[in-house]
Parts: structure tokens; C-alpha cells; sequence
């Protein structure tokens, strides 16, 4: 008889799979986008880009196409507008152009510097039209994991190495490394650097992160 632990997955197999899955996304270079949006071809997100993507995600046949643009180095549009929520509701879930250059920083400033320290991450929830007063709605904010990386891990790290407005660990579990969510929002204009917890991802909210 096969032993049961010659067969199952390793931990590190299991995370190799989810890292594999991840990174098997469509990304479509920024200057090309820009290119087919007759917009000044610099690689460079701004005011002119953002409002010409924007523009084209109104457009069904021009959106599946611009899902795909590269908002940084290793994110992609699709990546933070993907909502089943959304998708229940009936609703489009695009950004306008305000919200495209939040995503942009978010992604600069919060999302790449995460991959470069831990590996892929993998976005739960980004933008959300349908809270418009929150820090998804305004593009700001996302909730993400690192597979086979501690929640508090990554957590305690972008507390201490990061500049960020919000830092919230989600659903955590002090005897499962793998519950809950990390979300964090970054700002341009403001940094308060606040930490909270919440065992449920919801109220109520605890000041800091775990010990």
C-alpha cells in the first residue's frame, strides 16, 4: 500500500502550484495600450493615459483588451477589478481615471515592494464601485495574501518598512498563519500609518497588530 505521505502535496509543492497559478496572467505592456488608445506613447501612467483608459474600459469591445494593462511591473488592471460582488450586482466594476492612478501608486508604492520582499501576491479584493465612500471605492486600497506566507508576517513587515494611510489585518487567527487577509491602502497626499486588527474582517476593529 502507497503511504499516504509519499503522495500528498509538500507545503512547498502546494505553494509552488499557487505561485504558478498566479503569475499565469495576461499582461499587456503599457505603451502598447497607449499605442492603440492614440495617447502619447511614454510607458508612463498619467492624467492623459488614465483618462484614455478609462474611456475604452466604457467600451465592451475595448475592454477585455485594456483589463489587461499593466498598471506596474507584476499587476495587472484585471487583477483589481475582478468582484464577484460586483458581478451578483449586474455591475461593470471599472474605474474612472482618478481611480486608475490610485491603483497605479497603490500598486508602486504598496503592491510591488510586498512582491519584491515575499513573492507573488494575490489580490482578493481591489476596486469596489459599489462602496464608493470607502478606500476601495476611491481605488486606494486592496486586500491581498502572499501564498504560503504568514498574513501577520506580511503584515508586521509593511508596518515597518512601508509608508502606507491604512493597515488592517483581516480574519486572524492566532492558530492558522494562512486565515484571513492583509488589506492596506496607500495615499499620496496623507499617511496616517494606522494599524488595526479584526478577528472577523469586520467590526469590531482592535488598535495594532498582534504580539
Amino acid at each position: 500500500m502507497t503511504d499516504p505521505a509519499e503522495t500528498s502535496p509538500s507545503r512547498a509543492q502546494v505553494r509552488g502550484a499557487i505561485l504558478r497559478i498566479i503569475e499565469r496572467k495576461t499582461m499587456t505592456p503599457l505603451v502598447d495600450i497607449q499605442r492603440r488608445l492614440a495617447v502619447t506613447e511614454d510607458g508612463k501612467w498619467g492624467p492623459q493615459t488614465a483618462r484614455a483608459v478609462a474611456k475604452a474600459l466604457l467600451i465592451p469591445s475595448e475592454r477585455a483588451i485594456v483589463l489587461d494593462v499593466a498598471l506596474s511591473p507584476n499587476f495587472v488592471l484585471r487583477e483589481f477589478t475582478t468582484s464577484a460582488t460586483a458581478k451578483a450586482r449586474g455591475l461593470s466594476n471599472m474605474p474612472n481615471a482618478a481611480q486608475l492612478l490610485a491603483l497605479v501608486a497603490w500598486c508602486e508604492n504598496i503592491g510591488e515592494p510586498v512582491r519584491a520582499q515575499f513573492g507573488p501576491v494575490r489580490v482578493t479584493s481591489g476596486y469596489r464601485c459599489f462602496t464608493p465612500d470607502s478606500q476601495h471605492g476611491a481605488g486606494e486600497a486592496a486586500d491581498f495574501e502572499v501564498p504560503g506566507v504568514a498574513n501577520i508576517t506580511v503584515a508586521r513587515w509593511i508596518r515597518d518598512n512601508l509608508t502606507f494611510d491604512q493597515l488592517i489585518l483581516e480574519a486572524w487567527k492566532a492558530n492558522d498563519p494562512n486565515a484571513g487577509w492583509v488589506h492596506c491602502s496607500y495615499r499620496r497626499d496623507r499617511a496616517r500609518k494606522s494599524v488595526l486588527r479584526t478577528p472577523t474582517g469586520g467590526a469590531p476593529y482592535y488598535a495594532g497588530l498582534p504580539s
